[in-house]
């Protein structure tokens, strides 16, 4: 009689087979796994250089004033070239290439300003098919900034950055991102408003005793908020201007190289007298601690002065600053200014070179808003952009003579308080331009 354990034959060779099918299943996945991984990283770079190569259209043609149509068909032409030659031909088989301009998706949704390119891959398997699963998907999307060069916010004169004001005292009682209050006149020309903000004390006028004025053609534009203009003559007025994204679209000149070189000694000319001319450069105190104070007259010779510090002038900082070379007051970030004088200061912006047109640039962060003050009269002569788009600015008309604003005002929160008269002209050549802007967003 033979053994019972020969009836045991041949399971040994059942658990290898199974075991070879699982095995190759593993590797079958594996395999087609990675051609499913190494195809989605070169769709997503594809679909950043398409994206790129959208948005430098867009910027290109849009600062040549191209209408809207053309517009199109020169960054979705790119944009579909660029995937093209990355392998992604969109031929509805084994890949769709979509461009948007508003994207469709996203924290970018609706805005105009960006490009954004949706890729969406099959990708056949190999082993898998053997599971029942002939084709894999890939989906990417990347989303591009078009920037065109030009003038900040659109030429405003006068600009509130920010979008979410506290509206704590409700709309038209002060509270919002743009206040006019006071019982003066306050006149504008050249350009308008703009308020960056949809909320409904976005834009408030605090006071029927003021009178607010604009030449023909210039109005006040925002991001949506309701605009009640309760008093004065009716002004020109619209609720649908594109919102500026923070802190993606707003756009700081690079850090000069004054920053890091310290400010040459002042020079007294003629020795002993109370004439002084300081130099651009590195400054904690601005103008230097010895000249404040001290009833001098101060020349600003041209170029770049770099402040770490704050910059607070009164009647009694110096009995004239002559800043009329062509200067920019560079103002490190955790610091403000507040311009409050009864001595002549005569300022033009520089007009040459990264920072032609910026009088003053006040850097900051979304998070921090100090406040800055410019209380006006006839002694305060001003010429170019201030650029302090995370502080809040108040700018005070003096009640006993007219204040005039030859700038472009740009601030977080503004508000304008009347006094006598408070003229504001803006010509966008006299101020600050930005530069075209191009870069992927994450």
């Amino acid at each position: 009689m033979k053994p019972n354990s020969f009836k045991e034959r041949g399971q040994a060779l059942i658990l290898i087979t199974l075991a070879a099918i699982g095995l190759v299943g593993i590797t079958g996945l594996a395999i087609d796994g990675s051609a499913k991984f190494s195809d989605r990283r070169h769709a997503q770079n594809a679909a950043d250089a398409a994206a790129l190569a959208g948005a430098l259209a867009k910027a290109n043609a849009e600062s040549a004033g191209d209408d809207a149509a053309t517009v199109w068909t020169e960054l979705s032409t790119a944009a579909l070239n660029r995937a093209d030659d990355n392998g992604y031909d969109g031929n509805l088989v084994s890949n769709v290439v979509e461009v948007y301009s508003p994207p469709v998706s996203g924290p970018y949704t609706g805005k105009g300003l960006y490009v954004q390119v949706i890729i969406t891959s099959y990708v056949d398997t190999f082993f898998s098919k053997v599971l029942g699963i002939a084709q894999t998907q890939n989906i990417v999307q990347a989303t591009a900034l078009a920037g065109k060069g030009g003038t900040i916010a659109n030429g405003a004169s006068v600009v509130s950055m920010n979008p979410n004001p506290n509206c704590s005292t409700g709309g038209g009682s002060g509270g919002g991102s743009f206040d006019v209050g006071g019982n003066g006149e306050i006149h504008l020309s050249g350009g308008g408003m703009f308020v960056n903000s949809n909320a409904s004390c976005g834009y408030s006028q605090t006071s029927c005793s003021v009178l607010l004025t604009m030449d023909s053609g210039v109005g006040i534009s925002s991001a949506g908020s309701a605009i009640n203009q309760a008093c004065g003559t009716p002004v020109p007025q619209s609720t649908t201007a594109e919102q500026i994204l923070i802190p993606d679209e707003i756009v700081y000149p690079d850090k000069p190289a004054e920053c890091g070189i310290a400010a040459p000694a002042p020079t007294n000319n003629p020795p002993g007298s109370d004439s002084w001319t300081i130099y651009p450069g590195y400054y904690t105190d601005f103008p230097q601690a010895g000249l404040i104070g001290n009833n001098k007259e101060i020349t600003m010779s041209s170029g770049v002065y770099c402040v770490d510090g704050d910059v607070h002038w009164s009647g009694a900082t110096f009995d004239l600053l002559d800043g009329t070379s062509g200067v920019t007051i560079y103002i490190t970030n955790g610091h403000d200014f507040s311009l409050s004088i009864n001595s002549p200061i005569l300022l033009d912006a520089s007009n040459s070179g990264d920072y032609a047109g910026y009088l003053v640039i006040l850097e900051g962060t979304p998070n921090t808003h100090p406040n800055c003050t410019i209380n006006g009269g006839s002694y305060l002569e001003i010429n170019g952009t201030i650029f302090a788009p995370y502080c809040n600015i108040t700018i005070n008309g003096d009640n006993s003579t007219d204040s005039e604003f030859n700038a472009q005002i740009i601030g977080w929160n503004v508000k304008l308080n009347g006094g006598n008269l408070i003229n504001i002209h803006y010509n966008p050549d006299d101020n600050g331009k930005i530069k075209r802007r191009i870069g992927l967003m994450r």
